[in-house]
């Protein structure tokens, strides 16, 4: 999924990186796929991180929270180096919650304790 998401990122400024479907579809798509892969790849890393830590599952939630929360304020409410864009609040929030099934996924399938003799 990091591949897949930092490609997309590439495909802002590298044309043969695009998804054709995704232009026709969503014309302004790649205007908006940095506030998606910066949410993910902010919330997925450090959840990762986190995980491997042994954070409880509660708390990377709850980061999540906050992270769709501070996105939204971001992108509504303060205007600085940024034009408020409801559309990049919803992008936003895609890349948090895209981050949040891999950390469940990786949660729950992806982490094996370690059995000590």
């Amino acid at each position: 999924m990091l591949i897949a998401v930092f490609l997309l990122f590439l495909g802002r400024n590298n044309p043969g990186l695009r998804v054709d479907y995704l232009m026709q579809a969503f014309p302004d798509f790649y205007q908006h796929i940095s506030n998606f892969c910066i949410s993910y790849l902010l919330f997925s890393g450090i959840g990762y991180f986190w995980l491997f830590m042994g954070v409880p599952l509660k708390a990377i939630v709850a980061f999540g929270l906050v992270l769709l929360f501070a996105n939204f304020i971001y992108e509504l409410w303060i205007p600085l180096i940024n034009t408020p864009d409801i559309i990049d609040a919803y992008y936003d929030a895609w890349g948090t919650l895209l981050g949040f099934a891999f950390l469940l996924w990786t949660k729950c399938y992806g982490l094996n304790p370690v059995k000590k003799d």
